[in-house]
């Protein structure tokens, strides 16, 4: 009976260390994966731009510059770049003469190399006047880029003068008798009587009548277009070297009685003297010719006896 038992004591301590040496099975399990690489600054970085350096534009207004006498005209460049640290805008001459100063500076870009294109402007204004030479002129452009180069580029115009040329005279200009008077008045019957006055011939700026100034279209002559509300008005001028006619016409009479011609002096002035017998209007008359419209001036003149 003792034999037995150790016997089976031998065999719980066998069947213990057998278990305790064998392998432990237990349910398959997914492997895990590789866990990922942190990334580095420099992989996440944008690379640096690369300047570009051009002149993207150049436009020029106007294209042709038109001048007339006392009036001045404007042209304008505007410059449009790319990527650039100065531009200079110069103006050549129809002899290739220069007119230099026109330079802007822009400086470098301030951020950094990843701020992108760097665009800017600049634009440079010359006033043209009669004194002028018409012709080609041309605009000279030379910017500076990022990368130290030059860069060109040329745009040209034209200068012209509005040059009017007068149409041939047509019509005839007014004129007028200015200050017409007979002194004394009233006369004694018999005793002389001084008629006087000045001729005077209708005169617009520069001698022309404009019926459009702004068109400076117009013909000399025409007394329809100078009025003094004109702002374009200037004076009557003399008007010497002419014939002027007198003439009476008795009281109650429809008829005129010629008198005399008298000739205009060199200021236009006339005078004469006449005797007077009867009361009347006297008058005196330019006929007036191709170029001159005719006009006249009358006064009364009471005659009166001892």
């Amino acid at each position: 009976m003792v034999k037995r038992a150790a016997t089976t004591l031998v065999a719980v301590a066998m069947g213990a260390t057998a278990l305790a040496t064998a392998p432990a099975y237990a349910d398959d399990v997914a492997p895990s994966p590789s866990p990922t690489p942190s990334p580095t600054a420099g992989d996440n970085a944008r690379k640096p731009y690369t300047p570009d350096p051009r002149i993207l534009s150049v436009d020029v207004d106007p294209d042709v510059v038109v001048v007339s006498r006392g009036r001045s005209a404007q042209v304008t460049a505007r410059v449009t770049t790319k990527d650039v640290q100065s531009v200079d805008i110069d103006l050549w001459g129809p002899r290739g003469r220069g007119d230099h100063g026109g330079d802007h500076w822009f400086g470098k870009r301030k951020g950094g190399p990843n701020d992108g294109p760097k665009f800017d402007r600049a634009s440079r204004s010359w006033s043209f006047d009669w004194s002028d030479r018409a012709g080609t002129y041309r605009v000279h452009v030379e910017a500076i880029g990022l990368d130290g180069k030059k860069y060109t580029e040329d745009r040209s115009f034209t200068v012209k003068r509005r040059e009017w040329h007068a149409p041939r005279p047509s019509g005839a200009k007014a004129t007028r008798i200015a200050g017409f008077d007979a002194t004394p008045n009233p006369v004694r019957k018999g005793r002389g009587l001084t008629l006087k006055g000045t001729l005077q011939v209708a005169q617009c700026w520069g001698d022309w009548y404009y019926d459009d100034w702004d068109n400076f279209s117009g013909r000399r002559g025409g007394d329809r277009y100078c009025h003094d509300s004109r702002n374009y008005w200037n004076d009557w001028h003399w008007l010497g070297s002419q014939d002027v006619k007198v003439y009476f016409q008795p009281s109650g009479s429809g008829r005129w009685q010629y008198v005399d011609t008298i000739e205009t002096d060199g200021d236009g002035d006339f005078a004469t003297r006449v005797r007077a017998w009867r009361s009347g209007t006297w008058a005196v008359r330019f006929d007036g010719n191709r170029r001159l419209k005719g006009s006249e001036a009358t006064e009364y003149v009471r005659v009166w006896r001892h």
